[in-house]
């Protein structure tokens, strides 16, 4: 990097400017990379998720998520014959919500056993994890191979860098970052790889795709980490790829949505929802057993939300016997706050994958829907 581009001294909008005026456009997936990890200026190098940051996810809305999500954990402990250590690798792990929900949740067998493993590229993230007792690494290739256990990812997929596609008259082109008067801008050029042409699909013209290496990439590199075991994958899905011109590109900064998400890179998430189906592609074409996906809502019914959500009902109609109305209404409030995990049109709407290594028996939520 040129002195001029010290990261200390020069916010990271000037130098992303500087690269493309020295460089011309970049891939979207490129400034996507520096957007959100950059080390000194991108937006993941704070802890953006949370009720005081920019979005929550299904365990910061209900701790009922990371008590389902135990349910799962000891379901593939039981699987793969009770392996005693059993490695539970959370990748994107955050602040450590999920962590400290699962954690809390297990039986003790299963705690005992386990070896719980939190990923997470973020510096402020791998501060507040340390706090919790966790092994931290910063990336899924650090873990030794070999393990028995399993991955949870919980929306991480939809942050991994993209590139973005477009059909046109004279066949498939790629959207590059590059500058016009105002700021960044999209600019069309010629797919940037052999290996981003192998995966666009055909596009009509004025159609439009994104196609995410980093996310085959990154299963590779999960899968790779066990000898026999499981991950489990939860995002939000394309819905219909062939329904809508484009898939939606968007950003969110202080629980708003955005759709611009080229203005004052590092201050916004940049997403898109998950190709599932290339997931399950890539993944069977590598030997492994793919499961799904299924709603997170069916995900959670089967894993026993409504036995969670009796038990709170009862806690809730007692404290109202005896007169304790705070706690009523606490009870009242978690039981509320806990729906929309299930939510149509919401989070119970986000897929849930799963993916075997050398294992064949699928976790009951996918019994019956290889």
């Amino acid at each position: 990097m040129a002195e001029s581009d010290d990261p200390a001294t020069i916010p990271l909008p000037d130098r992303l400017r500087r690269r493309i005026e020295r460089e011309g456009p970049i891939t979207f997936a490129a400034f996507m990379e520096a957007a959100l990890y950059d080390p000194a200026g991108g937006f993941y190098g704070r802890l953006p998720v949370g009720e005081a940051g920019d979005f929550v996810t299904s365990p910061h809305v209900s701790p009922v998520f990371g008590r389902l999500v135990a349910r799962q954990v000891e379901e593939f402990w039981q699987l793969l014959e009770r392996p005693d250590p059993f490695a539970v690798v959370e990748a994107g792990a955050g602040d450590g919500t999920l962590a400290r929900q699962v954690i809390g949740a297990l039986p003790g067998p299963v705690r005992a056993a386990t070896r719980y493993i939190a990923v997470e590229t973020g510096s402020a993230a791998r501060e507040a994890l340390r706090a919790i007792p966790v092994e931290v690494v910063a990336r899924v290739e650090e873990i030794d191979a070999g393990a028995e256990g399993c991955l949870i990812a919980n929306e991480l997929l939809d942050n991994l860098p993209f590139h973005r596609l477009r059909g046109s008259a004279e066949g498939t082109i790629e959207l590059f970052v590059g500058l016009d008067d105002v700021g960044f801008t999209l600019v069309e050029a010629p797919v940037s790889s052999s290996s981003i042409e192998r995966l666009a699909p055909s596009l009509p013209p004025g159609h439009g795709a994104v196609v995410s290496p980093a996310a085959l990439d990154f299963l590779d590199r999960a899968a790779g980490v066990f000898r026999r075991g499981y991950l489990w994958i939860v995002d939000y899905g394309i819905a219909d790829p062939d329904a809508a011109p484009a898939p939606s590109v968007h950003g969110y900064r202080g629980h708003r949505l955005e759709e611009d998400v080229l203005a004052d890179p590092g201050s916004r998430d940049i997403t898109t929802g998950v190709d599932f189906d290339a997931l399950a592609r890539h993944a069977a074409g590598r030997g492994l057993t793919v499961w799904g996906p299924i709603a997170q809502r069916e995900a959670l019914l089967a894993l026993g939300f409504r036995e969670l959500d009796d038990a709170a009902r009862s806690e809730q109609v007692e404290a109202i016997s005896d007169r304790r109305g705070i706690e009523a209404l606490h009870a009242y409030s978690g039981r509320n706050r806990a729906t929309l995990l299930l939510a149509r049109g919401g989070l119970g709407d986000f897929l849930v994958a799963c993916f075997g290594i050398g294992v064949v028996s699928p976790p009951r939520a996918f019994a019956g829907r290889v």
